[in-house]
């Protein structure tokens, strides 16, 4: 009998180590998604983009930039963890009608982009992004848009800097606020080597706010979304009740807000 203990309990410790080490070994590519293109790759929209390639912590980072006739500002998108601005460039043109421009920036790692991921250097490169567009436009004219992964970049810019608004699509409180709820079982803060503390920066930011939830959001929990959404100042605070994680843009409401909250 005590043998067949000690061979469960064994059995149970090795599972619980093989899943320790799968998350911490392998959590780069459970939080990065990215598909590659060649750099000979043209992209191809129903509106054109101008293509731009900036230079950060020795590596050169590929990017796109609408333009509209009569343009009220620019919302500068960082998209979510998954496939490359040939993807994401048709994702953001229907955020034209607004009648802004649109500069958006593939990850390191993605697209037409090389190397090495951290997460220091990843807010550096968001920076970078940052500074061409306030080259281009007075920062009362800047509104910071992220979804899902980017809502971290989006929310440090918004702190360290002075856009005009600030957009967040299915936004998480910190990555590990969100593993903790999917392995509750395992010691996450010493696991993880990629934290995304948004909710830290959150408080620090001065403009207005639009969070947008989703009620039926299955890979950040609508808790987390709404937890961080209460760390703003400014805030108003949406929730599409039968939106998924990727489908908010299937809803009226969405359109909605997003109008109202770009129309000044």
């Amino acid at each position: 009998m005590r043998k067949w203990v000690k061979r469960v309990v064994l059995f149970f410790l090795g599972v619980y180590l093989i899943l320790a080490a799968g998350l911490y070994f392998f959590q780069e590519s459970m939080l990065f998604l990215p598909s590659h293109l060649d750099q000979e790759y043209e992209y191809g929209f129903a509106n054109a983009a101008e293509e731009i390639n900036l230079e950060s912590e020795g590596v050169t980072l590929n990017g796109l930039h609408f333009k509209v006739k009569n343009s009220k500002g620019v919302i500068l998108y960082f998209h979510g963890n998954a496939g490359d601005l040939s993807r994401w460039g048709e994702i953001v043109q229907p955020l034209l009608k607004f009648t802004h421009d649109i500069v958006i920036m593939d990850y390191r790692g993605y697209g037409k982009n090389g190397g090495e991921l951290s997460e220091v250097v990843m807010h550096a490169d968001a920076q970078v992004f940052y500074d061409y567009t306030k080259q281009q436009y007075a920062e009362s004219e800047i509104v910071v848009y992220g979804r899902s992964l980017g809502t971290a970049f989006a929310t440090v810019l918004a702190s360290e800097n002075n856009p005009s608004k600030l957009i967040l699509e299915t936004p998480f409180y910190s990555i590990a606020a969100v593993a903790k709820q999917r392995f509750p079982f395992l010691p996450i803060d010493w696991l993880l080597k990629y934290r995304f503390e948004t909710y830290k920066r959150a408080p620090q930011v001065n403009c207005p706010v639009l969070v947008l939830l989703s009620g039926k959001d299955n890979v950040v929990p609508y808790e987390s979304g709404l937890k961080l959404a209460q760390e703003f100042n400014k805030v108003k605070t949406v929730s599409i009740v039968e939106a998924g994680h990727n489908n908010q843009a299937q809803f009226e409401e969405y359109w909605t807000e997003l109008a109202d909250f770009l129309k000044d």
